[in-house]
Parts: structure tokens; C-alpha cells; sequence
């Protein structure tokens, strides 16, 4: 069963947002016909926040293709970790990210905040909800900046002006943001290459795929290449597609390395579990990494390639076909749920207790056995 975000659900979201959907519709009846074509018997259920529990909790079916990548009502108005939630209280296995990870990666802030905490390399930045907020002095004396949403998907509010060079049009650009989504993160604008770096859970752990680098076409200026909103979203926009995907990035073994171990280190900064993507930029100072995308796309067409995602493109040059990729995240669903069982039969673990002694070291036995029992759920508890 492939879970997918109904177009035509009850609720719109703030400003690019409401996103066309009629391209998101082609998006998703390329990935349903490459997966029929890699060999399963594939049907399709479209959810929205008001019926996803109920449609979830009628699945008949072994395993789900989540592709269910919304933010919420008061956001993008589609199911995200609503639809988490629900396959959760199913019990169905399911692919791609756990809440934890997702709620993570749908905030740029607290990426940011976690990637500080493990030493992951990323640009410095500083997050407002007014135009006319005190500006950080260090970051002023970074520019050139980049404006975004602070949780923004798709690249939602980003355009070219999203790069600015000056404090005048840095304040100008923090107001409209600011205006439709509420909070803006202002942040370093590495001028550099684009790499994405691709993970996928293994029963050996991640497995960090080759480098993939977006090479920008000639509608881009030099100083503003980024990928826009129009860059994904508008058909009618010269900047639509105007890029190449090439995998591997060319690139010393070293920096390969470097880049694959950033990436590894930024997945697990945000307890990701399922598969992902690593966005970085790379400067003469090395990568940094932007954002990890939990749950990012897997379009794949086998006659255009410009229109297949970045993951399934890094797996094949791994060696990995789209139908063996699918077939990988599918047992990685079988083998979460197995993972969430074991660790949920240990909570109900019940030790015997020692018989009851009047005697100070019974006494100071069973309060040690009372600890050990609450130790032992401590630690199911933690893996699950």
C-alpha cells in the first residue's frame, strides 16, 4: 500500500505552500507506475488531516510506502506526523522516518540547534520574527546572507532575492518572510558547490550513498545558485529543471570521504531512521551541511531522468536499481517494527520478587531487584 497526501484535502497552507499539485499529482503517478513496473501489486490511498486516522486504521495490507510528507494544519495544510501517528496505533511496518526524526526535520531551527550540539560543520545563522529585530553583528559581517522560512518545506519562500548582499535588502526580504510564515532564518550564503548525500538504513546500520551534485544551468546568476521554489514548482519558469544531477560529484577520494562523513554525522544528529538526504554546500573551507530531509522524494522514471529524485538517482550509482531500492525500504519497515516489538515486550518484562524477609539485607535485595527492574525498562524504553 503507498500512502500518499490527498491534493484535494480541506486545508491550504501559508504562502507557496499551497503548492501546484497538479505537478506533485504527475510526481506521484510516476513513482505508483515505477513501482508496479519493479514488481509489487501496488495500490494507493490519498489522506488529509481530517480522515488519515480513519483511512489507516482500515488498511488491509503487510506494509505501507509512507510518502505522506506534510507539516500540519497551521503549515503546509497536509499530513506529516499526523500520518506517523496513525501508523503507529495500526502497527503496520511502515517505510521512512519515525516522528522523532521527522519533527526534527521539519524545523530548520532545531536541525541547526542539533547539529551545533554534535560538531556537525553548518552555516552560521540567526533566526527572527521581525524585520526590524536586532541583527547579529558576526553574521552581518558574513554577507552575502540567505533568507528562509524557518520551516518552509519543498523551498517554500525561497527565491533568487532569498540571497541578499546588503543589510537594507537582508531587511526587506526578513519582512516578507516574516509576513507569511510567521519566522525567518537568516543564514550564512556559502557560495560553493551543491551536494546531497543520500542514507539508507541497512541491518549493518546507515549506508551513506555517493555524493550527488546539482549543477545549476545558465538562468541562475553566479552569485545565486540555489534551488527556488520556481526551481521545483513552476513549470513556466526558465529556472524549472534548468539543473543536472551528477552522481558521483566529481571529487578528491578525500573530500569524498569528508563529505560522506559529514552527511553520516548530520543523519545521526537528527535520529534518522528509515532513509534521507543530506543537503551541504561545499567552499573552499570544506561542506557544511544545510539540512537533513526525512522522508525525501523517490520519483523515479526510467525514460526521463530529469525527472527522477535524488535518492533513487545516488542508489543506482551505487549499484542500486529502483526496484532493489524500493525492496530495501520495505525491510527496513519489516525490520523497524520487529525492532519496536522486541523492545516493547522487554518494557512489559515483569521480574520475580524475592519472598518477603523482616531480615535489613532482604529488605536492601529487593529494593536492589525493584532497581534493576526499573533500570531494565530504562533501557528497552531507550532503544525503542
Amino acid at each position: 500500500m503507498v500512502l500518499l497526501p490527498d491534493p484535494a484535502g480541506p486545508y491550504s497552507g501559508r504562502g507557496d505552500e499551497n503548492f501546484d499539485y497538479l505537478v506533485a499529482d504527475d510526481c506521484d503517478r510516476t513513482l505508483l507506475e515505477a513501482v508496479a513496473r519493479a514488481g509489487f501489486e501496488v495500490s494507493a490511498r490519498y489522506v488529509h488531516l481530517d480522515n488519515v486516522d480513519a483511512v489507516v486504521a482500515g488498511l488491509q495490507c503487510e506494509a505501507v510506502l509512507n510518502l505522506c510528507d506534510g507539516s500540519g494544519r497551521e503549515r503546509d495544510g497536509m499530513p506529516g506526523l499526523e500520518a506517523l501517528a496513525a501508523l503507529e496505533r495500526r502497527g503496520l511496518p511502515y517505510t521512512g522516518s519515525r516522528a522523532a526524526a521527522y519533527a526534527i526535520g521539519s524545523d530548520k531551527v532545531a536541525m541547526k540547534e542539533r547539529f551545533v550540539a554534535c560538531d556537525v560543520p553548518t552555516p552560521a545563522w540567526q533566526v527572527v520574527t521581525s524585520a526590524d529585530a536586532p541583527l547579529s553583528p558576526e553574521l552581518l559581517a558574513r554577507l552575502p546572507l540567505i533568507v528562509k522560512p524557518r520551516d518552509g518545506g519543498g523551498s517554500a519562500g525561497i527565491r533568487l532575492a532569498s540571497v541578499v548582499h546588503g543589510e537594507g535588502a537582508l531587511r526587506e526580504r526578513i519582512a516578507e518572510v516574516c509576513a507569511v510564515y510567521g519566522q525567518a532564518l537568516i543564514e550564512e550564503y556559502v557560495d560553493g558547490r551543491e551536494v546531497t548525500v543520500g542514507v539508507l538504513d541497512t541491518p549493518r546500520g546507515p549506508r551513506v550513498l555517493p555524493p550527488l551534485e546539482v549543477r545549476f544551468g545558465a538562468s541562475f546568476p553566479a552569485d545565486r545558485r540555489i534551488r527556488t521554489f520556481d526551481t521545483k514548482w513552476d513549470v513556466s519558469s526558465p529556472l524549472y529543471n534548468d539543473f543536472e544531477l551528477i552522481c558521483p560529484a566529481p571529487m578528491s577520494l578525500m573530500m569524498r570521504r569528508r563529505v560522506q562523513q559529514v552527511a553520516r554525522a548530520a543523519y545521526a544528529a537528527i535520529e534518522g531512521s528509515g532513509y534521507g538526504r543530506v543537503d551541504l554546500r561545499l567552499d573552499e573551507r570544506g561542506p557544511f551541511v544545510l539540512e537533513v530531509n526525512p522522508n525525501c522524494s523517490l520519483e523515479w522514471s526510467d525514460e526521463d531522468v530529469g525527472g527522477c529524485a535524488m535518492l533513487p538517482t545516488a542508489a543506482r550509482a551505487a549499484g542500486i536499481d529502483y526496484p532493489t531500492l524500493l525492496r530495501e525500504l520495505l525491510a527496513g519497515a519489516f525490520r523497524m517494527r520487529r525492532k519496536q516489538r522486541e523492545a516493547q515486550g522487554m518494557r512489559q518484562l515483569v521480574l520475580p520478587m524475592p519472598s518477603i524477609s523482616s531480615t535489613p539485607s532482604a529488605v536492601s535485595s529487593s529494593r536492589s531487584a525493584s532497581a534493576r527492574a526499573k533500570s531494565l525498562a530504562a533501557r528497552a524504553s531507550s532503544r525503542a
